[in-house]
């Protein structure tokens, strides 16, 4: 289960430690652009400008909205009571943290993006293609398994991903997973849909971009409101996983022992600490 127990929060966290990941975003960036596109020397020197301006608006108003949310999240933790509705609160505030930063960039990635030349267009939505078609597979994969298996691969990464924070789980705690687990409906499918649907309409904005002198105001629409690509039967199985999720969480809640919640705690500690020496150290 990819979201972890209450904690999709930090969106920058990823393997390395968070202090040596943030500091380097601008080279691992390049990094992965490079996967997609190559770009020239003026594109780069461009996009370095605008990476600045965007990690230093990051740094000075967005981590402090990080760590407002990760104590509060902290304080619910640490109380004898925690329902459903907190946590869907804690992952409501999480999916609102990457809309702002999206929501930021997206104008300077629509002057990225008028500049491409018809050959980098065509490399990037090639590579994504194929991004699409490693999707596919592994749905297709997944759908030859028998029932049984499908739903133990299900319930091996719910409790991976749950055991992540708090460590290993006891019987009660495998089973309340377990009970949950079958209730979960997935959406891999439908997101791929969505994630077709707009890129053709990225791409399609994209190729017609010399003739559309609105081409930036209308980038910027699509790259802020991506759920109008989002079907209403993927929107609602979204929100039905995430009420599942919040439900088994709050079970979850009231069966963590000390070490476990200590765990826990010392995990969003840890976050909290490497957060405040960012945001004192560029």
């Amino acid at each position: 289960m990819k979201k972890g127990l209450l904690i999709a929060i930090i969106i920058f966290l990823s393997g390395c430690s968070t202090k040596f990941t943030y500091n380097n975003l601008d080279w691992l960036i390049h990094w992965y652009i490079d996967d997609y596109v190559s770009l020239s020397d003026n594109q780069e020197a461009l996009f370095d400008e605008y990476f600045a301006d965007w990690q230093s608006w990051h740094r000075s108003e967005e981590l402090g909205k990080y760590i407002e949310h990760l104590k509060s999240l902290k304080a619910d933790l640490n109380s004898e009571e925690l329902n459903a509705a907190q946590i869907e609160r804690h992952l409501l505030d999480s999916r609102q943290h990457w809309e702002r930063l999206r929501d930021r960039v997206s104008p300077e990635l629509a002057d990225m993006a008028a500049k491409l030349t018809d050959e980098q267009v065509s490399s990037l939505f090639e590579e994504l293609s194929e991004e699409n078609d490693d999707i596919r597979e592994s749905l297709e994969e997944f759908k030859e398994l028998s029932p049984e298996e499908q739903a133990e691969e299900r319930l091996d990464d719910m409790e991976e991903g749950v055991s992540e924070f708090i460590g290993r789980l006891n019987a009660s705690q495998k089973a309340i997973v377990k009970g949950y687990a079958s209730q979960f409906t997935s959406t891999r499918a439908l997101w791929l849909t969505y994630r077709q649907d707009f890129q053709q309409a990225a791409r399609e904005m994209i190729d017609n971009r010399a003739a559309n002198p609105t081409f930036k105001q209308d980038f910027i629409a699509l790259m802020t409101h991506p759920d109008k690509f989002r079907s209403e039967a993927f929107m609602k199985l979204r929100n039905d996983n995430t009420r599942i999720y919040a439900k088994m969480a709050e079970e979850l809640f009231y069966t963590l022992d000390k070490k476990q919640k200590r765990k826990l705690i010392s995990k969003i500690d840890d976050m909290i600490e490497d957060i405040e020496y960012l945001m004192s150290n560029d």
